[in-house]
């Protein structure tokens, strides 16, 4: 249901010109065997930085009916992301104002897997800024996309710190749980609080319906490029020619070790 509201009102949004993709149609390029996705982006990433929207919050009601998709619960809604990478591009949103680096809650993962309805569907989260997220309210991401780096990712081959878990089905409580643990272990709960909440170090998730990857970050650019959560499974944006050219002969994977933690 979510996804067919999604393409419904995507298709409206691109008509109307409410919809401001960020890419370009996808280029591939093969590196040490992973066939990795890049896309040059748009004029319209200077619309999303432009001030009158980067100091805006979009997840706070009212919300603009063309981006309302539906509620989830009692504590989020799901809407359209005006900037999408991926064609729909869905958000899962907090309804009142949580920070982006407060650890995620239960209700956050209930939600969530809720759009998360078969094996084309991409989750992913960014814990502040540093881990790439441009928007500070709480909110978890869903695209539709292939996997360049799954194979790499389930035979363990990442070349940066990292936690996998693998499952047969999504369980909402289960994943919970062994976020809570992997929060313990890696040590990313800081000693601060922003609104009386913990806060925590950058770090990213990937989930699907297969598997939940769960990266420490410590920088988000290398060179001129930032790094985001979907780069972990291959995906890359780039804001020009020039940007690609650069990438390419620096490396995909050690680009993304570089914005982690190396092994």
């Amino acid at each position: 249901m979510l996804w067919d509201i999604g393409y419904e009102k995507s298709n409206k949004g691109l008509a109307s010109g409410e919809l401001l993709p960020l890419i370009t149609s996808d280029l591939i390029i093969e590196q040490n065997g992973i066939e990795f996705i890049v896309n040059v982006e748009t004029e319209n990433m200077k619309v999303k930085h432009s001030p009158s929207v980067a100091t805006h919050d979009p997840f706070v009601s009212p919300y603009n009916p063309s981006a309302y998709i539906n509620t989830i619960g009692e504590q989020h809604v799901c809407l359209l992301n005006k900037f999408p990478i991926v064609v729909p591009h869905l958000l899962i949103c907090a309804k009142n104002y949580i920070p982006q680096t407060s650890p995620l809650v239960l209700k956050d993962f209930e939600a969530w897997v809720q759009g998360i309805t078969d094996d084309s569907v991409l989750g992913f989260f960014n814990s502040g800024a540093i881990a790439g997220s441009s928007q500070m309210h709480r909110h978890m991401q869903l695209i539709r996309t292939s996997l360049p780096l799954e194979k790499t990712i389930l035979q363990g081959l990442l070349p940066f710190k990292h936690d996998l878990i693998k499952f047969e089905y999504l369980n909402a409580a289960e994943l919970y749980q062994h976020y809570l643990s992997v929060m313990e272990s890696m040590r990313l709960y800081m000693t601060s609080s922003i609104n009386g909440l913990t806060e925590c170090h950058p770090y990213n998730i990937l989930l699907t319906q297969r598997w939940m990857l769960l990266i420490p970050r410590t920088k988000n650019q290398v060179g001129e490029i930032k790094g985001h959560g979907v780069n972990f499974i291959g995906r890359f944006l780039v804001s020009s020619t020039e940007q690609l050219e650069w990438l390419e002969k620096y490396g995909f994977e050690r680009f993304l070790t570089d914005c982690g933690v190396p092994k």
